[in-house]
């Protein structure tokens, strides 16, 4: 399937001809305004062959070009951006060019080979820099799941954490039709990387329910905010960290103060986070899935749909279907604990609910050598994962 060319001009006369010019050489798709072109570009969201280029006239009634290309630019912000215009003024195009990031400015009348070498170079620099883009997205992606890997194995909780978090994430998403959101895989793996910042004896005592001083309510309170400081600096997460930051860590006070997100697919996604920290939260508590689900509804701050998606990945979860008995030679990547591994000590090396990753099974092997494990374990392959 070629890439695809959106085209928008006002003019229908304009717009058939460009379409008979390029169609023999491109996927095109044209449309007489930029209400519609916008509407196009967010079908186009998140589906295998998304638009890669964009053409638009500049002088159109209601939505002219730099106002279209400018919120172009925040719907499909790898698309690239190009005018094809014969009547612009000075002002409207500094404006496109500040704000839609345009590629290239094409006055009118435009050759046919002109048009086609023009969008071909937009091609070019479409996919060098989707290239690139997914290099760099695979190589943090890859970078936080160690990160989170080595959380785990400093803390077990800490583990047992990111492992809910991430699978309530990932189940609901896959129920909303969110499932290739990447900065909802990384919120989810990166949310308690502010723990790290908490004295493990305090992190027990706290997450645990035992009476703790206000000091350490306080500290605990504040690892959101530790997390999102930490992450703050780092390019392309920014969106993350103010996700990480804005979770619920107390299930008994009201929940962070977080304005929505313009952007309707942005805040579905922040809101699929949102929830599933709260559903940790009361997981804190002792709160029952069904009590947080209904607490949550009715307080109106979260759409209803994404609380019962959250509500059906909890109880899915908690059921472990399928759950065998394993040595740890036998355990695989991917597996889920369904209860906690102890060490012939009596202590809790792994917690119920944790993944089973390369560095759970290392330690669990180098305990079973130099202490001895309590086996078999109970394991299960859960469906969803981010």
């Amino acid at each position: 399937m070629g890439q695809r060319i959106l085209l928008v001009d006002d003019e229908p006369g304009v717009l058939d001809g460009l379409r008979r010019q390029l169609a023999s050489r491109y996927t095109v798709e044209a449309v007489l305004s930029g209400a519609e072109g916008l509407k196009k570009l967010d079908h186009s969201r998140g589906s295998s062959n998304p638009f890669a280029v964009v053409v638009s006239d500049m002088m159109m009634p209601e939505m002219d070009g730099a106002e279209f290309l400018g919120r172009a630019a925040v719907i499909a912000p790898d698309a690239v951006l190009m005018v094809l215009s014969g009547k612009a003024d000075l002002r409207s195009t500094i404006s496109a060019v500040n704000t839609g990031r345009l590629f290239r400015f094409i006055p009118k009348p435009c050759s046919p080979r002109d048009l086609q070498a023009a969008i071909d170079a937009a091609l070019v620099h479409y996919r060098r820099s989707k290239s690139e883009g997914d290099l760099l997205e695979k190589t943090l992606a890859g970078s936080v799941k160690v990160l989170a890997q080595a959380l785990a194995m400093a803390s077990p909780e800490t583990g047992a954490r990111i492992t809910t978090i991430t699978e309530l994430v990932g189940g609901a998403a896959r129920r909303m039709g969110q499932s290739n959101s990447w900065e909802l895989r990384m919120a989810a793996r990166l949310s308690q990387l502010g723990l790290v910042s908490i004295p493990p004896d305090v992190l027990q005592r706290v997450e645990g329910g035992i009476e703790g001083s206000a000091g350490e309510k306080a500290m605990y309170r504040a690892h959101p905010s530790v997390a999102r400081d930490l992450l703050a600096g780092v390019p392309k997460l920014e969106r993350v960290a103010a996700w990480v930051g804005g979770q619920t860590v107390d299930a008994t006070a009201p929940p962070p103060r977080s304005d929505p997100d313009p952007d309707s697919r942005v805040e579905l996604q922040r809101q699929i986070f949102q929830v599933a920290a709260e559903f940790l939260a009361a997981k804190d508590i002792g709160e029952w899935p069904p009590e947080c689900a209904a607490r949550l509804a009715a307080g109106g701050r979260y759409r209803r749909d994404v609380v019962q998606a959250v509500l059906e990945t909890a109880l899915e979860r908690d059921a472990a279907p399928d759950a065998q008995s394993v040595t740890i030679n036998q355990l695989a990547v991917g597996m889920r604990f369904v209860r906690d591994v102890k060490a012939t000590t009596g202590a809790i090396l792994v917690r119920k609910g944790d993944r089973v990753t390369d560095a759970v099974r290392v330690r669990l092997q180098n305990f079973k050598t130099y202490v001895g494990v309590v086996e078999p374990l109970r394991v299960t392959q859960p469906k969803d994962t981010l």
